[in-house]
């Protein structure tokens, strides 16, 4: 048998078929994902689309098929020839007009002149994107914290040796969307936007230690740009300047150097007035650099500028801390560095030096003065802060008012005029419980001591284990008598008097070689008494200033009865004390054989303006 290499067409039934379906044509430039199935890219948008389609199982000769767009047809209907059977490719034309912005349905028809029957094929969808990305504007990229005043090698490894930035969301955002950086005219790193960074609304970008290695150091305009998959290019993100300082520093200038006068540690009376920490000249010093002081971690001062003609000294600079700065960290070990800018570009750092602080009060002040009260039962005199005579036979007792910060085995000191108890008394833990006003009695032997006054300050100190300062109360002045015939009468002595300037002040046109106080003639004066004369400085605010007192003492003759005596205070005292205040009395001993008993004048408090018009401090 002779076989044939042809197999017989098998004839279907149609009445048991379906209609047959047409297959969508395709676009082959088009997405075919998912995610954007149908999308021309703008770059295919320019000449006519080709569409491509099958030769339909049921075409015959002169059959026709024709391009159908939103379901309308476009273009001439083109003829199936002798030669085309099923399965053979065809192809249609998009014209460019036809492309415009939007969601499109793109199918073909088909049609038998010999049946007049017309057919029409499945959609295919045509996307057809022109718009850019990011409008109106995009937001300049967000960096760390750490960028704003320049980003420093030191801080690049900190941050792990890279950058990492943020891309905001923008309108139009979506998945596939290309970022691109620039970093001036050179290209930076980009990212693909992904599904999580849509559910976020932003793109994380990294920049690497390598990259921003290879930029110049100094400032750079960073700016990024948003293709979408069509690949319309959006507008320039919002510039952002970044200041680039990779470049090593130097981290070993000489360390600042504090006052060595105020020892191993700095309490409360020291930091009070400031501490100077001086700026040692360092390598490459220059006029007008900028050099911040760091008064521990996270506590950066303010710039100060080094003037010209400094630069070259040995302490280019003297700063003062204020109180208020060191009072930020007030226990502990202190760190001091320093950093130095020029020409806004950090320079340099120093190491550090170390310091110890305890600049806290056991208790904070001000502390509310004593009252003193007399003991004697039989005189009717019950004025608070008055000593009469019978009282001045006796013990007193003072008053303290509680305070809730004071704490069980805390000291309490006594400054009686000059007279003084140590650990007068402790408080115990009853006090604390009951937290009732405090009456501590005062030895007769100490207000004895002190004798009679118009003007005995009295005042107390709270002592706390564990901490150098001591919290001092205000202090009250109380009157002290024992006998009419007293030094000074009734009435009391008179403090010193000083020659002062038209405005009031111990100045140096008054005081060209120092003062003199002097103490005029007083009630029951007498030679052979002796005087104690006490002068002492304070700044001002107030601070006692330890090196400005001055002490001296005299034994009344029959001139100085009659005339009075002048003590004389040194020039150097005065311009220890620069610009504050000065305190004087005297304390008079009554004279040997003398019934009389020891008393303290009034206290004078005058200002003190010791510096010349062209000084800012005083130079002793």
């Amino acid at each position: 048998m002779k076989i044939l290499n042809q197999a017989p067409e098998i004839i279907k039934n149609r009445a048991k078929l379906d209609p047959i379906q047409l297959a969508a044509p395709d676009i082959a430039v088009a997405f075919h994902d998912t995610d954007s199935l149908g999308l021309i890219p703008i770059s295919e948008l320019s000449a006519p689309l080709t569409v491509d389609l099958k030769v339909w199982e049921a075409a015959e000769e002169d059959y026709t098929y024709q391009l159908v767009w939103d379901t309308q047809r476009h273009g001439v209907e083109k003829l199936i020839t002798s030669t085309e059977k099923p399965g053979d490719p065809l192809t249609l034309e998009i014209p460019v007009e036809l492309m415009t912005q939007g969601v499109h349905a793109l199918q073909y028809r088909t049609y038998s002149p010999f049946s007049d029957s017309e057919n029409f094929s499945d959609i295919f969808p045509v996307i057809i994107d022109t718009t850019a990305p990011g409008k109106p504007v995009l937001a300049g990229i967000l960096f760390p914290p750490e960028v704003q005043d320049g980003l420093t090698a030191a801080e690049l490894d900190a941050l792990g040796g890279q950058l990492e930035t943020t891309v905001p969301g923008y309108t139009g955002m979506a998945k596939h969307d290309l970022i691109k950086t620039y970093w001036g005219d050179i290209e930076g790193p980009s990212a693909v936007v992904t599904e999580s960074d849509m559910g976020l609304n932003k793109v994380t970008l990294v920049f690497s230690k390598d990259f921003l290695q290879s930029i110049t150091p100094g400032t750079h305009p960073v700016r990024f740009t948003a293709t979408d998959r069509a690949g319309n290019v959006s507008d320039e993100s919002v510039t952002v300047d970044v200041l680039l300082l990779l470049e090593e520093l130097p981290a070993n200038y000489p360390a600042p150097v504090v006052d060595p006068t105020l020892g191993d540690l700095i309490d409360y009376i020291e930091a009070k007035p400031g501490v100077q920490v001086n700026i040692p000249h360092y390598p490459g010093a220059a006029a007008y650099d900028q050099i911040t002081l760091s008064w521990g971690a996270g506590l950066q001062m303010l710039p100060v500028q080094l003037l010209p003609g400094d630069e070259n000294e040995e302490i280019v600079l003297s700063l003062r801390v204020p109180f208020e700065i060191i009072a930020l960290n007030p226990i502990g070990t202190i760190a001091i560095t320093y950093n130095v800018t020029r020409l806004n570009r950090p320079a340099g750092s120093s190491l550090s030096t170390s310091v110890e602080v305890h600049a806290t009060l056991p208790v904070p002040e001000p502390i509310l003065p004593p009252i003193i009260q007399g003991t004697s039962l039989g005189n009717p005199n019950v004025d608070d802060n008055f000593i009469d005579e019978d009282d001045y036979e006796l013990n007193g007792r003072v008053i303290i008012k509680w305070n809730s910060a004071f704490q069980t085995n805390d000291d309490i000191h006594l400054y009686w005029g000059d007279q003084q108890q140590r650990q007068w008394y402790q408080i115990n833990p009853s006090d604390v419980t009951a937290a009732r006003d405090l009456t501590i009695p005062v030895a007769n032997a100490i207000i004895k001591a002190q004798g009679t006054g118009s003007e005995i300050p009295v005042r107390y100190s709270i002592a706390r284990v564990g901490n150098p300062n001591l919290a001092n109360s205000l202090t009250q002045n109380i009157t002290v008598r024992s006998k009419e015939d007293l030094p000074g009468g009734t009435d009391g002595i008179e403090g010193p008097t000083f020659k002062l300037n038209p405005a009031g002040y111990i100045s140096q046109s008054v005081a060209p070689d120092g003062t003199t106080g002097v103490v005029s003639p007083y009630v029951n004066i007498a030679q052979g008494q002796k005087l104690f004369f006490t002068f002492k400085g304070f700044d001002r605010n107030n601070i006692p200033i330890e090196a400005a007192t001055f002490l001296d003492s005299r034994i009344l003759d029959d001139q100085d009865v009659v005339k009075g005596y002048g003590f004389k205070v040194p020039y150097n005292i005065l311009r220890t004390i620069c610009r504050g205040f000065c305190e004087a009395y005297i304390r008079v001993e009554p004279a040997p054989g003398s019934n009389q008993s020891s008393v303290t004048s009034k206290t004078t408090r005058v200002g003190v303006e010791m510096r010349q018009s062209s000084e800012a401090v005083c130079s002793i």
